[in-house]
Formats: C-alpha cells, sequence, structure tokens
C-alpha cells in the first residue's frame, strides 16, 4: 500500500512537470512535498519536523495561508505519535527496572501492541507514555503489590466511607450538598506568543447538573478580551476570550476565572417495576439515543449489547448488566490525542480493543446503552477526591419516572486495587457506583460531544473535552494546545 501511494505521488509530479510552465516550487512547497510523502508512509516524526520548516519558510515568504496549513499538517503529524515516546529497547529497559522480580518470559508478553498499545512510525516500534501505569493496572497482582507499599488504595481509601455506607433512601436522591470554589488560571509566558494576531480562547466553566446546584460565575478576568458566555443552564460551560496580542504587555498572559457551586452526594433506590417507557418521538430521546462524534454505535456494538443483555428487557436491569460488563475491563489510559488525530472514535477503540479510561469507558458504556434504546450520555469535568484531584468522564443513562442515573467505572474499579479489601467490600463498593456518586465532582460539560461555542472552525484541536483551555491562533509558530496544557491549573477547594 505505501509503494503505491509513493507511485501515485510520483505520477502526480511527473504529470504537473509536464503540463506546466510554471517555475519550479519554492523552497517552501519542496519542503511541503517531502512532508507530505513522509506522512503518507507514516513517518511522523519526520513528517512533523518537514511541516515546520516548510511553515517557517512560507512565513518567511510572506504566504501566511501557507504557513498556517504547513502548521496544522505539522501539529496533526505531532500528534500520531506525542503520547508514544518510547521506542521498543527503552521500553523494555523501563520494564525491567520497575518489574525487576517479574520473569522474562511473562514481561514478554506485555509487549505486543495487542497488550501495551503501540505504533509504528520512521522505521521502529513506540510505546505509549502510560505503559507502565496500565501493566500494573492489567495486573492485579502487581498493583495490589505497589499499593501495599505506599500503603493507601488510591480513590478506594478516600471514598469507600460513602460507597459502603448503609442507606435507606429517606433523605431523597441528592443528599450531603458540599460547598466548593474554584480558580482557573491560565499564564502564558509573553515570550512565546507572536507581537499581532489575535489568540482565541475557551475557558471551561461549571454548569447547572440534577447534582450540582447554585453555580455563580464570581469573575472572568481581563474582562475586556470576554467576548461571550454560554451560561451556568448551558450543555457545557464556556467563557469565550479574543486577545488582541498587540495588547499584551508585561512577562506573561495571564487569564483567570473564579466561580464556586454546591456538589451532592447522589443515592438511587431504583424499583425496576416503576421504571416507565420512552417517548422515542422525543427530541431529548432521540438526541441521546443516536451515534455521536465519539459515542458512536455501530452493528457490532448493538450486538454485543444484546449479548450481555440476554432476555433481559427492562431498561434499568439492561443498564446494571452494561456497566457490570464495562466494569470488568481493567482501567488503562489510552492515547487520545492520537484518536482524535485519527477520527477514531472512542466507543469504537474500547469495543475493538477492550482498552479504556474513564472518558473510554465511560462512552462505551453510553454507546451500549444507545445501541438498545436506552438515551445515555459521558459527562466531563474534574473528579475532587482528596490528593487525587484530576480531570475525569463518568456517565448517566436516563429512566422514565427517575430522571438521569449515574455511574462511574472508572472510581469503581479503584476497588481491585485495594491490596486490603475484601471480595465483599470491592462488590458494595462497585454497587455503589453503579448508580450513585460521591460529591466530589466539578462538571463542565454534560455530554461529551457538545461542541464549543463559538465553533472553532477547522483549526486542529483535541475539542472532545473541555477540562482545559481551547486555543486557535493563525500567527502562532507553534500549536497553541499544547502550551495551553502546560501553563493551566485548576484549585477547586470545599468551603
Amino acid at each position: 500500500m505505501k509503494r503505491i501511494v509513493l507511485l501515485i505521488l510520483f505520477v502526480a509530479i511527473l504529470a504537473a512537470g509536464c503540463t506546466s510552465q510554471k517555475a519550479s516550487p519554492s523552497q517552501g512547497d519542496a519542503l511541503y512535498a517531502q512532508a507530505e510523502s513522509q506522512y503518507a508512509l507514516e513517518n511522523y516524526h519526520a513528517a512533523a519536523d518537514l511541516y515546520e520548516k516548510a511553515s517557517l519558510q512560507y512565513r518567511a515568504d510572506g504566504n501566511a495561508d501557507k504557513a498556517r496549513d504547513a502548521l496544522n499538517k505539522g501539529s496533526l503529524s505531532a500528534r500520531m505519535y506525542a503520547e508514544f515516546p518510547y521506542n521498543q529497547s527503552v521500553m523494555t529497559a523501563m520494564i525491567d527496572e520497575e518489574f525487576p522480580l517479574v520473569p522474562a518470559e511473562r514481561k514478554a508478553g506485555w509487549l505486543p501492541c495487542n497488550a501495551s498499545q503501540c505504533i509504528e512510525s520512521d522505521g521502529e516500534t513506540w510505546y505509549f507514555a502510560n505503559t507502565i501505569n496500565n501493566i500494573k493496572s492489567h495486573n492485579m497482582d502487581l498493583m495490589r503489590e505497589a499499593t501495599a507499599k505506599r500503603g493507601e488504595t488510591p480513590f478506594y481509601d478516600q471514598v469507600k466511607g460513602i460507597a459502603l455506607a448503609p442507606y435507606n433512601g429517606s433523605a431523597g436522591t441528592y443528599v450531603n450538598p458540599t460547598r466548593w470554589e474554584g480558580t482557573e488560571t491560565l499564564t502564558i509566558p509573553s515570550a512565546i506568543l507572536p507581537k499581532t494576531g489575535t489568540l482565541h480562547l475557551w475557558i471551561p466553566l461549571p454548569v447547572e447538573t440534577p447534582s450540582q446546584h447554585n453555580v455563580t460565575i464570581v469573575s472572568i478576568e481581563p474582562s475586556q478580551y470576554v467576548k461571550s458566555q454560554t451560561g451556568t443552564g448551558a450543555e457545557m460551560g464556556l467563557a469565550y476570550l479574543e486577545v488582541p496580542l498587540d495588547t499584551v504587555t508585561g512577562d506573561s498572559l495571564t487569564v483567570t476565572a473564579r466561580f464556586h457551586f454546591t456538589q451532592y452526594e447522589v443515592r438511587n433506590n431504583i424499583d425496576p417495576a416503576k421504571v416507565g417507557s420512552y417517548d422515542t418521538k422525543d427530541p431529548e430521546y432521540k438526541k441521546y439515543t443516536a451515534s455521536g462524534r465519539n459515542i458512536v454505535v455501530s452493528p457490532a456494538m448493538k450486538a454485543k449489547a444484546l449479548e450481555i443483555v440476554g432476555n433481559e428487557t427492562n431498561p434499568f436491569l439492561q443498564a446494571e448488566k452494561l456497566y457490570w460488563y464495562v466494569v470488568s475491563h481493567p482501567y488503562s489510559n489510552v492515547p487520545h490525542i492520537r484518536l482524535s488525530a485519527t477520527n477514531t472514535p472512542e466507543s469504537v477503540y474500547m469495543h475493538d480493543t477492550g482498552f479504556g479510561d474513564c472518558g473510554t469507558q465511560s462512552m462505551y458504556f453510553a454507546a451500549l446503552c444507545r445501541s438498545l434504546g436506552i438515551p445515555a450520555r459521558a459527562i466531563g469535568g474534574y473528579q475532587l477526591v482528596p490528593g487525587y484531584e484530576g480531570p475525569h468522564f463518568w456517565s448517566e443513562y436516563y429512566l422514565p419516572g427517575y430522571g438521569w442515573i449515574p455511574n462511574d467505572v472508572t472510581i469503581a474499579e479503584g476497588a481491585e486495587w485495594s491490596y486490603e479489601a475484601s471480595d465483599d467490600d470491592r462488590h458494595q463498593y462497585k454497587d455503589f457506583y453503579a448508580r450513585n456518586l460521591d460529591p466530589y465532582r466539578y462538571i463542565i460539560q454534560k455530554d461529551v460531544d457538545v461542541p464549543l461555542t463559538p465553533p472553532a472552525g477547522n483549526a486542529v484541536m483535541f475539542d472532545m473535552v473541555v477540562q482545559s483551555p481551547k486555543a486557535v491562533c493563525d500567527t502562532c509558530d507553534a500549536d497553541p494546545e499544547f502550551d495551553m496544557l502546560e501553563n493551566w491549573k485548576v484549585v477547586v477547594k470545599k468551603v
């Protein structure tokens, strides 16, 4: 196939030479053509380097449109390998160092790409950055050995007091409110910003949901750059800013957002016999049972869902079966940026490979539900478990008469990591997260496939989740999104 691609490119070049009397291409065009050839050969490191050189040459020639196109293609190339920094020799050495007592034969079984997620590029095999963590997650003896060594099981130890506590339902569904206040800070050194042009920014904010109330946006600064906000009642909380770069003074550009909200612990007591019937003509029903960009429902996925639920027809009991199926898969970090760059839907990736982290697992669960006509979505934001705060996704599905029912496959799997939990405690803990939630949450988007407002056009970006700022900059010499990740800080505390 690669030879065919090269042949097509060669014929195209010959044809252009035979039919055109134009001058020879510029140095920028020559670099761009070389980059295209390397990209077609899946030599992404070489392609990214050549696209960057082409972009700089075009900019030096005063051709802003071609410079921007080359920059975007270079960014796309870099995203194909950015999450795969280790070649096979380095990965082997890392595994040997981390697991010195594990037999060589067992360690060799972790190296195939279907076991550790790797890619081929530039004549080498490159391994996913979080391979070591994934090996632990897929081997409970190693994971429990690690948690025993640290004397703590992340997530499980912090929230088991909630998950294992009895509840009779007398206080209702939303209980034990917790008040939170948050500050988000984006600080970009002036030295990496162009002197001209406009920086377009989308800053995440909290929204009102059934469990997240009394949301107040206190301030967004510098306020003169704020062009619009979606509002706390929107599907996704966003502030949109336009920063004229010639107005940036000092050592850095600093953007801050301050807010507060109340989050509730969610406790559901569901009687399957009291679940109502869906109004299949309702627009919301149609929206959350259709395929989306990342929650894709395929025929193979529907076949798997039908296999899982068997003869069960009650949507609540079907969703429970789907939850236990997904939670049976060990947690895995996955290369989200590459999936986005290759337009690989998250739900399809987990269905095909079995690999999934919080986002991928949530989207897979939602896709399985949708395939059976159960409205479902993947919620995005942060988990605020003390000591382990960070970006997070979980799922919800809709039951007539009860509303949106949450679950969190990933936090549930923390029970398996515990070196001291009993089997009964592990099951009870995972059962809690089948339909309930702790209050350690900050919700930004009600579904993974909510689009940016305003749209970002055809810019290359990872817009599946908006847990960090999104950026577009036509005059930048580098991908602004990576700068955002390096200079973004979120602090959400109890008050």
